[in-house]
């Protein structure tokens, strides 16, 4: 079995299980709620305006790229946030984040592990899908063979669109180069973005082959 459900959100960055969350950004964000961050509930005590002569150097360039708008209204001014861990007595902390950054937002009545006070999945069980899921992943990537999608695994026919993304092998180098293909399906697009982004990465002298700008697949633009 493919890892494919896996691709279009990295099954490494975690999450909280909560399903009736919404979405906030920074300048939004009143006093009183609660976020989800780096698996702890964490309360937003207030958010404060940082006046332009106190931001830091990055948020500046970034403010002049954007050809200097009105920074007490762009979406791009750094903004103090004051937070503590919810429901402690932890000393209050000040971090920083553009006006537009996104939160979690939990509901009033969230669930928390009994153990360690995470919210779920906490890091423990956390680790152990991801572990999970990579024993599969490997699994499935030491069955491939010659001439498979290395998305979903099976054959890729001649009458199929597929991109193959030629040099070294960056899943099954034992195959040889030029063997990497995928279909161009919906099914298997995702993972062949995803190992796109690793074969750029590889050579800066390449170019995509799929997505935005890349020509468009072609039956037989596999292996020969």
């Amino acid at each position: 079995m493919s890892p494919r459900g896996y691709a279009a959100r990295p099954y490494d960055e975690w999450s909280p299980d909560e399903q009736d969350t919404t979405v906030v950004t920074a300048a939004e964000i009143v006093p009183g709620t609660v976020v989800a961050w780096n698996y702890k509930p964490l309360l937003i005590v207030r958010t404060e305006e940082i006046n332009l002569a106190n931001w830091k150097t990055s948020f500046v360039q970034a403010w002049q790229a954007a050809g200097e708008p009105d920074h007490e209204t762009w979406n791009g001014r750094p903004l103090y946030i004051h937070n503590r861990t919810d429901r402690t007595k932890d000393p209050l902390k000040v971090g920083t984040a553009p006006a537009s950054w996104k939160y979690l937002v939990l509901p009033k009545h969230y669930a928390v592990c009994s153990h360690c006070g995470d919210l779920p999945p906490c890091r423990e069980v956390f680790m152990d899908r991801v572990m999970a899921i990579e024993g599969k992943r490997i699994d499935f990537e030491m069955r491939l063979v010659h001439g498979a999608c290395h998305g979903c695994g099976q054959a890729v026919t001649p009458r199929e669109h597929s991109m193959l993304f030629p040099g070294d092998n960056l899943i099954r180098p034992d195959l040889g180069s030029n063997t990497a293909v995928f279909h161009t399906r919906h099914s298997c697009l995702p993972l062949a973005l995803a190992y796109q982004e690793r074969w750029l990465a590889a050579d800066d002298s390449r170019t995509p082959r799929l997505g935005d700008g890349a020509r468009q697949p072609r039956k037989r633009d596999q292996m020969t």
